[in-house]
Formats: structure tokens, sequence, C-alpha cells
């Protein structure tokens, strides 16, 4: 009911196969051991063909600085590039031929992994060949308004004559590697969803990036003050579009990346799922009421929510919090309704979060010597572990997560009014339940009942009955079973 996601930076993972490794030439295995962990979405990002001259758009001094924090040897040879300023749909040259997306697609499919891709709504590269194409598709404005802002509007150099928005959205500065599709244009929204047909045709699902962008009301509020009346033409994007897509392939998966409290009217107009970084927010905050109240939400609603702790855009959730919140607030995350999104480094203990524009990591130092690490750890795909303590944690949760109980039972939260730092809930199956216990705050808890009735052991590893009262150091967790067939 509830699939796991896993987000992969490709042209830069793509090196640890050996220099330059084309897709095709992934070890079958990588994908087999994603499988036996439960994995059913694949996330690659960043494989399109991106626009030219990456160099003048990826040097401001803001990147720069942030290459030499993760990467102090960097040189311009490192720099690929936004993958969101995209120029045409194809597979990116340095990974294979555009014909190969398909054949990925098939050995995905083999076992039982499904394949997602992006999908940009609201902008292609600045320098895309479709500007000269199709110059219907963008938005242009007045050159007047190019003397106002450079900024945010310029003269592409494949049509230098006539004046362009760059992509933005409405709270922060345009991206100036990018173009900004018309939305109140009839023909803008036909290119769109045609682009979207042929991504549909060589992947399983999109996650669309800024979803939100092409919203009726986010489109005006962004674009109203460059192109006035024009801004209130734009029609709803999302319904017909993902309806044309699910008309031809009816299990296509649509994921939106969306912010500013829209999920639920995203959701509303046929997106799979959504994201929820408000539940990230509340976690890193450590805000235990938050997140118990954002977790009352209605069920609908949150078996569409997409959880996670990590992506390409937020920072390592190690480099935010401590292990033991970390992992605790892990437990939340993965162990509630929706989709479970993972990140690539993520299981590994990883800590810096690097930035898109880069097509090459700097290794992070093991916290224990290598002969120290569990070797079964390495069954985990791509494991070069950097946390032994991370690592063992996902593990387990990925154990627990093939559970039937939580692959398929009734989810309900709990409250415990004498600890209301307790963020608790059960999953319940045919046969046993399964009891979730976290101490989400700094002090330490003492649990002399469970509101529950009979015996509860400790679940995964095998683990003895549970004795009452019981200890909870601060950010400590506990999951229980009332099954003790599970624990024999």
């Amino acid at each position: 009911m509830y699939p796991s996601l896993y987000q992969i930076n490709t042209r830069v993972w793509r090196h640890r196969f050996g220099t330059d490794t084309k897709l095709t030439a992934i070890p079958e295995s990588y994908w087999q051991e994603l499988a036996s962990v439960g994995i059913e979405y694949v996330w690659l990002m960043g494989i399109w063909q991106t626009g030219p001259n990456v160099l003048d758009y990826a040097l401001e001094p803001g990147l720069r600085e942030e290459y030499a924090r993760v990467l102090p040897d960097w040189s311009p040879k490192d720099i690929i590039g936004s993958p969101y300023a995209i120029d045409h749909y194809t597979l990116h040259a340095d990974l294979g031929a555009p014909e190969d997306l398909r054949k990925v697609k098939a050995l995905l499919n083999k076992y039982g992994l499904k394949l997602i891709l992006d999908f940009v709504p609201n902008h292609f590269h600045a320098e895309s060949k479709h500007i000269a194409n199709h110059p219907e598709v963008f938005l242009e404005v007045s050159p007047p308004l190019l003397q106002l802002d450079k900024h945010t509007y310029y003269r592409p150099p494949n049509l230098p004559e006539r004046v362009f928005a760059h992509g933005k959205d409405p709270y922060f500065a345009a991206w100036q590697d990018t173009v900004q599709v018309n939305y109140a244009t009839s023909k803008a929204q036909a290119f769109m969803q045609d682009q979207l047909l042929e991504i549909a045709a060589v992947c399983d699902g999109v996650r669309c990036d800024m979803a939100m962008l092409p919203l009726p009301h986010v489109f005006q509020k962004t674009w109203e003050s460059a192109i006035g009346l024009e801004a209130a033409k734009a029609k709803d994007f999302w319904p017909g579009a993902i309806q044309k897509v699910k008309n031809k392939y009816p299990e296509f998966c649509f994921i939106a990346e969306v912010y500013w409290d829209l999920e639920w009217e995203l959701q509303q107009k046929g997106f799979d799922y959504t994201y929820d970084k408000r539940l990230r927010d509340r976690l890193i905050q450590l805000d235990a009421k938050g997140v118990q109240g954002h977790l009352k939400a209605d069920l609908n609603f949150q078996q569409k929510s997409v959880r996670f702790l990590e992506n390409h855009d937020e920072d390592r959730i190690l480099s935010e919090l401590d292990t033991a919140q970390a992992l605790a607030a892990a437990m939340v995350t993965y162990l509630t309704p929706g989709m479970r999104f993972f990140y690539e480094g993520q299981w590994e203990g990883r800590r810096k979060r690097l930035p898109v524009q880069l097509g090459r990591s700097a290794p992070e130092v093991s916290l224990l010597p290598l002969n120290h690490i569990d070797t079964e750890l390495r069954t985990i795909p791509g494991f070069d572990v950097i946390d032994i303590t991370t690592a063992h944690f996902y593990k387990y949760l990925l154990q627990i997560l093939q559970h039937p109980n939580v692959l398929t039972g009734q989810w309900q939260l709990i409250s415990f009014t004498k600890h209301p730092n307790l963020v608790c809930f059960e999953w319940e199956g045919v046969e046993s339940t399964i009891k979730v216990l976290i101490n989400y705050q700094q002090h330490k808890t003492v649990l002399y009942d469970l509101q529950t009735e009979g015996d509860w052991y400790y679940f995964l590893p095998k683990g003895p009955q549970l004795q009452l009262p019981v200890s909870l150091a601060p950010f400590q967790w506990l999951v229980l079973t009332n099954n003790k067939k599970e624990v024999s």
C-alpha cells in the first residue's frame, strides 16, 4: 500500500561503478539489491539533456562558496550545471544513447522496480533549442522590462531580437539559467502535455519539479506585474495533463514537489503523491506537539504524502540533528502512512549535501575503520558506510517496512495524556499489532503502562518480553509486537 522511493543523483552516482559509466553498464546486482530491501520506485534524478554553456550560469559567488564547502579541490571541469535547466527531454549524452532509457526501464521492471524521472513544468534551459523552434511556448515580455530588471528578463542567444522571462516563483529571484513557460496560452499547455506524454513512454512515473507553479493562481501572482491581465488567462494545467497520461498509461505515478500548503490542492487535481515538507520541518525543530498535530490530518491526505528527511534540496539530516535525534525523526517519518522517500547516501550516514551543479563528490571519512564494519551491511546496495550506527539503524528500519502490518495494515495515532511529547502509533494486522513509541524530547520519560492489554515483545531483532516500567531516554524509541511468534 505504501511504496518506498529511492532517489539517485545519477550523473554523480554513476562514477562509483567506474569513470564515465553509462546507465546500461550499471550492474544488474545493484537493482536486484535495491528491490531486495523493499524499494519499489527508483528516481534517477538529472538524466535529461541540459543546456549549453553551463559555466556561464553556475559560477556565481554564492555557488562557488557552496562548491568549496563540500568539494575543496573543485575546478570548472567538475561543473555540470543544474539538472533542472533542461534543454530537451532526451537522455543526457553522458549517460548513454536516447534509446538506452527503454532498456533501463525494462531492466528495473524485471526486478519489480519502477522508474521515476523528472518533469519540470515551469521552465527549460535559458538557451533551449525550443526557444527558437517554439517561441510561442515561453513568456515573452515587452523590451522596456529588460531595462528595468535584467535579472528576471533577457534576450536568448538563439533569438536575440526578442525578450523573454527567466523561470521563477512568486517569492524569490529568477533562475537565470532558465526560460519561463507561459501557462497563459493554450499553445504552451498543449506543448507541455506533449512533453509529458513523451516522458511517460520511457518510465513509470514522474517527479514534477515545483509542481505548484503552473497553478493558475500561483502563475498569476508570479507574472501579473509583467504581463498584466494576460496572466489571468492561465488555465488549470494538471487535471487535463494527468488524465491524458493516465488514459494511455493507467498505472503511471505522479509525484509533486510542492510547498506553501498547496499539497491538498494538488492531490485534488490528480497527483498520486505530494511532498510533505511540513513534517520534516517540525521534526527538525524538535516539535513533538507539532508532529502529533500533523499526524492527526485526514488519513486520505496522509496516504498520499511523500515522507522524507533528505533529498537533493535539503541538508543531510545528520548535519542538522545529532544521531539520536535523526534516527528518532526517521522512525516518525518512515513508519507513518505515505510514500517512504530515501535519498542516496542517507542509509550510509552521509553529512554533506552536494550542490546539484557539481558532477563529482568528495569522499567522506568513516567514523570507524572499515574492518570494524559489519559485512552484512554491504547487502544494502551502494553502501559506503560513514556512520555505523546509522547504517545498522536503516538495515533494521528497512526490515520493519517489509512487515505485512506496515505494508498493508491499519495505522492509528495514539495519545498518551501523561506523556505529551511521546509520539506513538500502531500498525494493526490480521494476527498482530506493531506499536512504535518515540520519546521526541530532550528529557527522559518513564512508562508504567502501554494503555493496551496483553504481553508485548521487542520487535526485530529477536527480543524478549517488555517489562514495565520502561525508561525512555531523550529521542529513544521502541518497536514492539504483541505476537510472540515474531520474536521467537
